[in-house]
């Protein structure tokens, strides 16, 4: 009898536990499932950023770039079905159609080398931009604060500039580009390159980054296009909670006193862009046509930018805040210190005199130095991730190109006049700091969100999940 009665309450006690535990990893899964896997790829992402210095390069095969690819494909997988489904029979099928045609045609040609980041763009996007996802902003608002949090306390105990003799150099502004000469590429082998060399309040920045500007991470474009992500989606939802309120503070404080420039034109287009669309009428293909004439406008401005500024050389404010202090310059030379503007036309030609339009292949990259890098400069081929995709795959880029168009028609149907502007905000950003944009990182998981999902994408209140 007594035996019984401890077997039945031993049998009690698990069902009891059972009973506690199975809700709460059902609830778990409910939370993952909706966007949790995201949220905690953002996580991993942010904290590694911490990380990373700002002249950081990640090489094949070392260990950095293991712990950023490895979870990357990981990530998607417990949502694979998900995630194929999207690429087949969801809003990915633009993108599935680009890694697939330009994996069967390199594939063909034997360039196996440029098959994996295309497949994997197609892959962490279609993963993004799945129909299921929809996130708790309190979850988000939560992550960018701590990371904000550790960031400043990585910084407060890093180790004082002056340590480096390297940072402790006056900056005197880039070197000119030149035609010919020795590519710049920044020494790895120095100590404290990890670093943050911003600071987290004004007037903290290393002499040998120039003037003030204030960075969470050593990267200050990260820093400052996730806060600007985050900003935007703050004033959305914006409620008189601490946790919104701190969220919009905080994150328009790293926007706007990084002094991203293309951050900061983007906030502005972002804005403009919202208030003509309110302005009219309920029509999707006018607010289309409206949004992108407008980011092809300041897109063409900066493009032709040179031409101006080849006339205005002389004037001696032009000179020093536009063009280094320079002045008799030819009009090639400022296209190329310009740069942006000479990659897109760099980019075009490439893509147009390809074999078949169907683009360079890796071999883009193994002769960037020698095509597209200025000599004498810092710079990399893909700062412009639309027209570099056009470069290295040719046609199938195309597809990339429809997914945007077809996602921001979508949108203005549903008459989400917020994600609309997002995406005339993205497209700018993505071409002038297409780089930004890797699969590998937070700010292309949450760009290719938000352009899969609109403002569907977040809700605020549990009931909404």
């Amino acid at each position: 009898m007594d035996d019984r009665l401890v077997k039945d309450a031993g049998i009690s006690k698990q069902n009891a536990l059972a009973n506690i535990l199975i809700p709460k990893i059902q609830s778990f899964w409910v939370w993952y499932k909706n966007g949790g896997d995201i949220l905690l790829f953002v996580a991993y992402s942010l904290l590694l950023t911490i990380y990373m210095g700002q002249e950081r390069i990640v090489s094949r095969g070392d260990l950095l770039y293991w712990l950023l690819t490895l979870p990357t494909v990981a990530a998607p997988l417990p949502r694979v079905r998900q995630t194929v489904e999207n690429l087949i029979f969801g809003c990915a099928r633009p993108l599935a159609a680009m890694g697939l045609i330009a994996s069967i045609w390199f594939g063909l040609k034997g360039d196996m080398g440029v098959i994996p980041p295309i497949v994997l763009i197609a892959w962490v996007s279609a993963w993004a931009s799945r129909s299921e996802v929809r996130i708790n902003i309190r979850w988000l608002f939560a992550i960018i604060l701590v990371f904000y949090g550790l960031g400043s306390l990585s910084f407060v105990l890093q180790p004082p500039f002056e340590k480096y003799s390297w940072l402790m150099h006056e900056y005197y502004g880039d070197p000119l580009a030149a035609d010919s000469g020795d590519i710049v590429l920044p020494p790895q082998d120095r100590e404290g390159i990890d670093i943050n060399p911003w600071g987290i309040l004004p007037g903290q920045t290393a002499p040998a980054y120039g003037p003030w500007r204030i960075s969470m991470v050593p990267n200050i474009a990260t820093s400052g296009i996730i806060s600007l992500f985050v900003f935007l989606i703050a004033l959305k939802h914006l409620r008189f909670r601490w946790l919104t309120i701190t969220t919009a503070v905080a994150t328009g404080y790293f926007t706007i006193l990084s002094f991203v420039r293309s951050a900061l034109i983007g906030l502005v287009l972002f804005s403009a862009t919202t208030v003509v669309l309110k302005l009219l009428p309920d029509n999707a293909r006018l607010r289309v046509t409206v949004a992108f004439a407008m980011t092809l406008g300041l897109i063409l401005i900066v493009g032709i930018s040179p031409l101006v500024l080849y006339h205005l050389q002389d004037i001696p404010l032009i000179s020093r805040l536009l063009l280094r202090n320079q002045s008799g310059l030819s009009l090639e030379a400022i296209y190329r210190q310009a740069y942006r503007p000479w990659l897109w036309l760099q980019h075009l030609q490439i893509f147009w005199q390809s074999d078949d339009l169907m683009g360079y292949g890796s071999s883009l990259a193994q002769s960037a130095t020698k095509k597209l890098l200025n000599a004498g400069q810092v710079r990399s081929d893909s700062v412009s991730l639309p027209t570099r995709l056009l470069a290295t795959y040719g046609l199938p880029a195309l597809g990339f190109l429809y997914f945007l168009g077809e996602r921001c028609y979508t949108h203005a149907k549903n008459n989400d006049i917020w994600a609309v502007s997002m995406l005339s905000l993205l497209i700018w950003l993505m071409m002038t700091w297409g780089s930004i944009f890797h699969p590998t990182n937070a700010i292309f998981v949450l760009a290719l969100l938000i352009i899969g999902r609109g403002g569907n994408a977040f809700h605020e209140h549990r009931e909404q999940q």
